[in-house]
């Protein structure tokens, strides 16, 4: 059945499904009722909040998901509403997680515009930063894209509160692995976008390091070669290792730009960065590159050694290439 012919009578019988058919976790039994009462939002609501607050590790848990189950077929008035009066930020979150399911049950991005309006605009930091995680684990990417970019990942990595940052770099973090496991460009591009649109080096250099590189363009592998000259070593270190994962095309180039960053650098933290990068990018094809780089920095000749008995056993899989040299190297 398309979407724009579900009765208001199919969404209350999908509703009352989501809310008695989802199985309860054991041990959480003892805080649900025996019998079975009309299930509403308001009793669901209730339910989320007091289960927040003093519920098992197992119970939260059940009660958010029974929330984001509920609102696929639930009439979205009441949601945006609640999104829009809630100050608990931790039911904000969860509510906010139940709007963004909703919204990409029913294909209509716009449904978001009171989380993110709570996002961008709220006085208090905190309640921000919930309405921004409320955004997790879910295509919110896509989502912000078609819903006009009125509100952006790159403008809320330059909110004054920390919290609200970490939370913008937790959201694309768990994109990239969680939803897409590393393989979608846009939200690698999206990553690159945002960290250089922070102010804080440190909240930058965390994305860089952890969102995959593995489909990005040109235009951002470009982006990425010129933080090697940023003022902060950390994020030259971080723009480093991100080139270290771009794609094979673009391996010669990021290559070359890691080879004469190691050359001029001072910093023995970005140098490492660097050689990592040209291992990565070209395994055991790097051995001669790595090789010409013995004697720049003697201290650390011992680096080059323990990539270069690792990527001599042939290992393909980058991970275990990584596993290996840290056991050579502890």
């Amino acid at each position: 059945m398309a979407h724009g012919y579900r009765t208001p009578t199919w969404r209350m019988a999908l509703l009352a499904a989501a809310a008695w058919l989802l199985p309860a976790p054991a041990g959480a039994q003892d805080k649900l009722p025996i019998e079975r009462v009309t299930c509403s939002f308001s009793n669901m609501l209730e339910d989320l909040r007091a289960g927040l607050k003093t519920g098992s590790p197992a119970y939260r848990k059940y009660l958010l998901q029974h929330l984001k189950e509920a609102a696929r077929a639930m009439p979205p008035e009441e949601l945006r509403a609640a999104v829009e009066q809630e100050r608990d930020p931790a039911v904000l979150e969860a509510l906010g997680a139940a709007l963004a399911t909703h919204a990409g049950f029913t294909e209509d991005p716009t449904a978001l515009q009171p989380l993110l309006k709570r996002a961008s605009q709220d006085a208090d930091p905190a309640t921000r930063a919930a309405a921004v995680r409320g955004l997790r684990g879910t295509g919110s990417v896509e989502t912000l894209a078609r819903n006009g970019n009125t509100v952006t990942y790159a403008q809320l990595i330059r909110d004054a509160s920390p919290e609200v940052r970490e939370a913008v770099v937790g959201n694309l973090v768990a994109e990239d692995a969680t939803v897409y496991s590393g393989h979608d460009r846009t939200v690698s591009e999206t990553a690159v976008e945002t960290a250089l649109a922070s102010p804080d080096p440190e909240v930058a250099a965390k994305l860089l390091r952890e969102v995959s590189m593995e489909q990005v363009g040109s235009e951002t592998v470009r982006k990425l070669t010129g933080q090697l000259k940023a003022e902060s070593p950390t994020l030259r270190a971080a723009s480093a290792s991100a080139l270290g994962g771009v794609p094979g095309a673009e391996a010669p180039g990021a290559t070359s730009s890691l080879v004469e960053l190691y050359r001029n650098e001072k910093d023995p933290a970005v140098r490492k960065a660097a050689l990592q990068g040209i291992a990565r990018l070209g395994l055991s094809g790097a051995l001669p590159t790595l090789g010409s780089l013995r004697g720049v920095a003697p201290a650390l000749d011992p680096e080059i050694d323990a990539w270069e008995t690792v990527l001599r056993r042939g290992l393909q899989e980058w991970t275990l290439v990584l596993r290996e040299k840290e056991r050579i190297r502890k």
